[in-house]
């Protein structure tokens, strides 16, 4: 696929910035290891394009979810406010928005509550503060979720990924997404799923 026939599709759809060979076989993944995950929460849900896709694509594939959190600073865009009044939204599961950062106090206590058992991190890009995310959830989730671990625009992101492959080998199963266009001039994006081995719950 060359990189020219992306930019007249942008701005389009569900508002994700994802390369299509990255996104396809993560969807596929996540479909095959949906079964168990009743809470899903995305730190930097942004516009929210990520946010809804994964949402609906756990729902469709098995998962028995209860609540969804997404949380940025930013205040929720029309089109996620317009997705969480969905009718059939409202009754199948509990939408929370949290209008804040994931260092403050009420959002360590709602992770506290709600334990998110599968969590998406693409808040704080800083080698600090992607950890401090990965540190928020690491003890409650089955599933953690980086993004930008394979992007010269992301060289913190990219490294905790490289560190998180070693310091976290003993308890979680890795995997990546990380394929690139030929036709693009460098490395970008990038998915890394973590995923706990069962003994370790």
């Amino acid at each position: 696929m060359s990189s020219r026939r992306l930019p007249p599709n942008f701005g389009k759809g569900l508002h994700l910035w994802q390369y299509p060979n990255q996104l396809a076989p993560y969807l596929a993944w996540l479909a095959r290891n949906a079964s168990g995950v009743s809470s899903y929460m995305e730190i930097g849900c942004r516009w929210g394009g990520m946010f809804i896709l994964v949402t609906e694509w756990l729902r469709n594939s098995g998962a028995d979810l209860k609540t969804v959190i997404a949380l940025d600073p930013i205040a929720p865009t029309p089109f996620l406010s317009a997705y969480f009044d969905l009718p059939q939204q409202q009754a199948a599961i509990e939408p929370i928005y949290m209008q804040d950062v994931s260092t403050s106090p009420l959002v360590g206590a709602h992770v506290d509550r709600l334990k998110p058992d599968f969590v998406f991190i693409d808040g704080d890009h800083s080698l600090r503060g992607a950890l401090r995310d990965h540190l928020l959830v690491r003890s409650r989730a089955r599933i953690i979720v980086h993004h930008d671990i394979h992007s010269q625009a992301c060289p913190d992101t990219t490294l905790l990924w490289k560190a998180l492959k070693q310091f976290e080998a003993p308890s979680f199963d890795m995997f990546e997404f990380t394929s690139q266009y030929p036709s693009v001039n460098g490395s970008f994006l990038g998915i890394g799923a973590m995923k706990r081995r069962s003994a370790q719950m």
